[in-house]
């Protein structure tokens, strides 16, 4: 029904333990039907990805690519009420802190020596 594009919103959908192909569970997604994740399947062998360019170091260089870190960061309540208050982009900002930083202390010895 969804592939035709039909209304389904008067449909209730429940799931049984049978295995739902990737692109199926994304389909449903796109109508906001949530499919358990332990029910999701795919199988790499069947995606073809010749056409994925692949990824070279100027990629890198030229920012088209970046590095991504995830990390966990605790932080107390006042700081949390801050961050909310003032809607900080924690990413944002860490990357520029860690930016100067990393900047500042890779000048240290130079300017340590003037």
């Amino acid at each position: 029904m969804l592939e035709a594009g039909e209304n389904i919103s008067a449909y209730k959908v429940v799931f049984n333990q049978e295995k739902i192909e990737a692109l199926e569970a994304i389909l449903l997604g796109k109508n906001k039907i949530d499919v358990p994740a332990e029910l999701i399947f795919y199988n790499d062998d069947s995606i073809d990805f010749s056409d994925d360019p692949d990824i070279t170091d100027e990629d890198f260089d030229t920012g088209k690519i970046v590095w991504s870190i995830k990390t966990s960061l605790p932080v107390d309540k006042e700081l949390k009420d801050w961050i909310e208050k003032e809607k900080v982009d924690v990413d944002k900002l860490l990357m520029k802190l860690m930016r100067n930083f990393y900047e500042t202390v890779k000048d240290f010895p130079t300017k340590a020596a003037l």
